[in-house]
């Protein structure tokens, strides 16, 4: 047996001097006594922000015992509209993480309030309330959207509320002033949508963020999934615009409504299926990921239409209640084209809801990963034990998992 002294062992008996010479320059090399080759560089972080949604009062599965306000009052859980035991542990949790890890923004695509009233007054009163639970994070920049509850419509269909009771008290309390939001610098189109739908870049990433209900008609039909169905109605060809002249490595579009339906919420973008597939499009040729709520759970998935794959998730786990998720055949509602949702992971129980935040972390290199931080209450619907469980991580990922 021969003892090995060195990295390599020569079997051969004959060694040309110059084969010799060319290996000792190697191994010059490798050591680090020469010129060596240069590390390869930790990708960087560039930017984080936090998304959750759905902190309205109500919502979810049926309550024992059954009260009238709808879910939270077993647990205490509601004030004025907005579950604020729920939210205030969620604001909490993003403030320590900013301790640590620096949270640049948050997005909050609607339904922050239960609404749906058409008295102002009201309406004012619970986005007041809102905004007091989110102190623990009122040193970070939130971007919101509108959800239906804000807009209240009247319709059953979703057609459109003439009277908009929502419009100036909600641009009050979430104003698009570019001082406010230093350095995003957020822009907006004019007309309707002024100050309800906008677009900022910030690093390496761009978030598009759009109002669905501003541009509805009375004709508008929640139960229409046919291509040409309610088209344009639920979505600005200004957001396309948006995004196919982004230039940004990152881009991110957030809206409150889910592109893809469900048994709990068939209502959704898939009604306008013709802005939905065109923004599929756009996505995929510019790295992109849509956010939403609007469902009560937290689903995990991707869009697809053939050839191109979107990540596309809903985040409606800010306090509304839970619903338990079940798929929703559109085929059979007249939807013929080819887009379709892949449910990588959902995270849903009416009868022990979950409730918490994701938290992205994107990289130099336009890639980004995520962690969904999640917790329940100790004991679901109970007046006297309001006690919830740690934040644990339910679901942790990197984007080039999501097209796997």
């Amino acid at each position: 047996m021969y003892q090995e002294k060195t990295f390599i062992r020569f079997r051969s008996t004959i060694v040309s001097a110059s084969l010799l010479a060319v290996f000792a320059a190697m191994m010059v090399s490798v050591s680090g006594c020469g010129s060596s080759s240069p590390a390869i560089a930790p990708v960087a972080v560039t930017m984080r922000f936090a998304v959750t949604d759905d902190s309205r009062a109500a919502g979810g599965g049926t309550l024992t015992p059954v009260n009238s306000a709808g879910f939270g009052n077993g647990n205490l859980a509601q004030n004025n509209g907005v579950s604020t035991t729920v939210m205030a542990a969620i604001a909490n949790d993003i403030a320590a993480q900013n301790a640590v890890q620096k949270v640049d923004f948050i997005l909050f695509p609607g339904d922050m309030i239960t609404g749906e009233d058409q008295d102002p007054t009201h309406l004012i009163s619970e986005m007041d309330t809102w905004i007091k639970t989110m102190a623990p994070v009122a040193s970070i920049p939130i971007f919101t959207t509108r959800g239906n509850h804000e807009y209240s419509p009247t319709s059953a269909l979703g057609a459109v509320n003439p009277a908009d009771p929502s419009l100036a008290t909600y641009k009050a309390h979430f104003p698009l002033t570019a001082s406010l939001f230093s350095p995003f610098s957020p822009v907006s189109p004019a007309g309707a949508e002024n100050g309800l739908t906008y677009s900022l870049t910030y690093k390496n990433v761009k978030i598009v963020a759009f109002d669905e209900y501003a541009g509805r008609t009375a004709t508008f039909d929640n139960t229409k999934y046919a291509p040409g169905s309610n088209k344009g109605q639920m979505m600005n060809s200004w957001v396309l615009d948006q995004v196919n002249n982004s230039t940004a490595g990152v881009n991110f579009v957030m809206s409150h409504e889910q592109m893809w339906p469900s048994a709990s919420h068939p209502d959704c973008l898939a009604n306008d299926p013709d802005s939905r597939d065109a923004l599929v499009t756009a996505l995929a040729a510019k790295n992109g990921t849509y956010l939403a709520g609007h469902d009560h759970m937290y689903v995990r998935g991707v869009m697809s239409n053939g050839t191109n794959k979107v990540p596309a998730f809903v985040v409606g786990t800010g306090g509304g209640g839970n619903y338990d998720y079940s798929s929703f055949d559109v085929v059979l509602k007249g939807y013929t084209g080819a887009s379709k949702y892949n449910v990588q992971k959902s995270l849903s129980s009416s009868s022990n809801p979950m409730f918490g935040y994701m938290l992205v972390t994107v990289y130099s290199d336009n890639t980004w990963s995520a962690q969904f931080r999640g917790f329940q209450f100790n004991k679901w619907n109970n007046a006297t034990d309001v006690s919830l469980t740690p934040f644990t991580v339910l679901d942790d990922f990197k984007s080039s998992d999501l097209y796997k």
